[in-house]
């Protein structure tokens, strides 16, 4: 969602930005699904839950493109990194993370950039700077550092080196591809580059409909060409914007990510009537959690006495639009009777080492919604357990299918002739003739059977023997005999 928020006492700043970072990360385990108990057991009625298949892998895949926010840059020892988008043209500026990279944001800024291929893609480090450099068209810039060739960060033109001449109608097109390949800022932008960001600072210049996880700050307007013509941004104390100082920029509502890193003094700056930065007498009341969903309003103020006193109070939204991640790690499956003596049972065991995670955090094992209905439809073979996961602002993941061997009927055991009961001294001692009495089926024609004797024999008593059928799938069937020895 964009926005576009405007300060009331001062209409014509620019903002910094909407706030967040994904952080997902992603972790396995490994699900074993096996097991047995001696006896057999009705399989029950077993419905599930039955998951909607229309949410497919590529929806997802879609939507992680719609988020696409450039290459993950690792540390190159420079405090920041620069990112270009040239579709929402927007400047995000980063921090590195406890990943190693540079995928903590602390400002954003609105710029513009060339129409077409005029602004290159790629990966570049920052050059030379100038407060003043010649740009193309006879026009100048102020604050110009080099991206790669010809290709610059610069105020918006000037007709003369004089920051009362500024183009004002080319001010007004800032967040418009209208460049001739360069990339413009206002001043106050510009300026934080040119001061804060070294050479070698990594820049690049990507292409994504994702305005970034700060946002898309509001765009700067002049109505009309009052005081000379300066950018009102602009911190020179001979602005006469300036008289409206101390003057707080970048403190506009912002919408931030649930689990995102961020700091809520990140991209406000406190200006004095000599456009000195004054931010260190900010204050700053209100607290964001960025655990929960919800708006929270925050003041920033300063007040040196003598009538330098400014404040402004904006509102934080924390959302939460991000879809859960499920991972699996499988290694083995097999589902038996036993599995399904109990409904709660068998979840417990269709989760096992299934984990899913929103924006990092682990969710609790009742959000993984998860989709047996199959088993009720087949009692041996291959069967799909479908899992999705939902989180508490109704975000749901993509669908992962487990494909899992499944054997919910014990084998048969029964006596060939229900009358052969007498056996001699010898037979009862020979197990492979025991066995040879009984008949065992089972569907996988593949059951191992033992037995188990007494072993002493007394008189007049029946010769008690238990024969166990145990299939591949670990479903166990046991019969009880009483021979009489002759």
């Amino acid at each position: 969602m964009r926005q576009k928020f405007f300060l009331a006492y001062l209409p014509l700043m620019i903002a910094m930005g909407f706030l967040s970072i994904w952080a997902a990360k992603r972790y396995t385990g490994v699900a074993t699904m096996s097991g047995y108990r001696i006896d057999s057991y009705n399989t029950g009625d077993y419905d599930g839950i039955i998951i909607d298949d229309t949410l497919r892998n590529d929806e997802n895949l879609m939507a992680n493109e719609e988020k696409y926010n450039g290459s993950s840059i690792k540390d190159n020892g420079k405090p920041y990194a620069i990112k270009v988008n040239k579709i929402t043209n927007v400047v995000t500026v980063y921090e590195v993370g406890e990943s190693g990279l540079y995928d903590k944001p602390v400002k954003t800024m609105l710029c513009s950039v060339g129409e077409g291929n005029n602004t290159p893609e790629g990966i570049y480090k920052l050059g030379d700077r100038y407060k003043w450099r010649e740009l193309f068209g006879d026009c100048y810039g102020q604050y110009a550092v080099i991206i790669t060739g010809n290709i610059l960060f610069h105020s918006v033109p000037y007709y003369t080196k004089d920051k009362a001449d500024l183009e004002v109608e080319e001010y007004n097109n800032l967040g418009e591809s209208v460049s001739a390949g360069c990339v413009r800022l206002s001043v106050i932008d510009v300026k934080w580059v040119y001061d804060n960001c070294d050479k070698g600072t990594i820049v690049e210049i990507f292409q994504s409909d994702y305005d970034g996880p700060m946002g898309r700050p509001q765009t700067p307007h002049i109505d009309k060409k009052p005081n000379d013509n300066w950018d009102p941004t602009d911190p020179d104390p001979e602005n006469p914007y300036m008289k409206e100082a101390p003057v707080i920029i970048g403190a506009f509502d912002k919408i931030i990510d649930r689990y995102s890193d961020f700091d809520i003094t990140a991209g406000i700056t406190v200006l004095d009537k000599d456009g000195k930065d004054i931010t260190e007498y900010m204050k700053v009341q209100g607290v964001v959690d960025g655990q929960t969903c919800g708006t929270y309003p925050v003041t920033y103020s300063v007040d040196r006495g003598e009538g330098e006193q400014a404040s402004v109070t904006v509102i934080f939204t924390v959302k939460d639009d991000e879809s859960p991640v499920i991972e699996v790690d499988q290694v083995r499956t097999t589902i038996s009777v036993s599995d399904t003596a109990s409904e709660e049972h068998l979840l417990e065991l269709l989760r096992e080492n299934v984990k899913a995670y929103d924006g990092g955090e682990v969710l609790p094992a009742d959000n993984i919604i998860v989709d047996y209905s199959e088993l009720s439809e087949k009692t041996y073979g291959k069967c799909n357990i479908k899992y999705r996961a939902e989180d508490s602002e109704g975000n749901v993941s993509d669908i992962v299918v487990l494909s899992v061997d499944v054997d919910l009927e014990a084998p048969t055991l029964a006596l060939k002739n229900e009358y052969q009961r007498d056996i001699s001294k010898d037979q009862a001692s020979d197990d492979q003739y025991l066995i040879s009495l009984v008949d065992v089926k089972d569907n996988s024609n593949q059951v191992e059977v033992m037995v188990s004797k007494p072993l002493r024999y007394e008189e007049d008593e029946p010769y008690k023997v238990i024969y166990y059928a145990k299939d591949p799938a670990g479903n166990i069937t046991t019969l009880n005999v009483n021979y009489q020895l002759k």
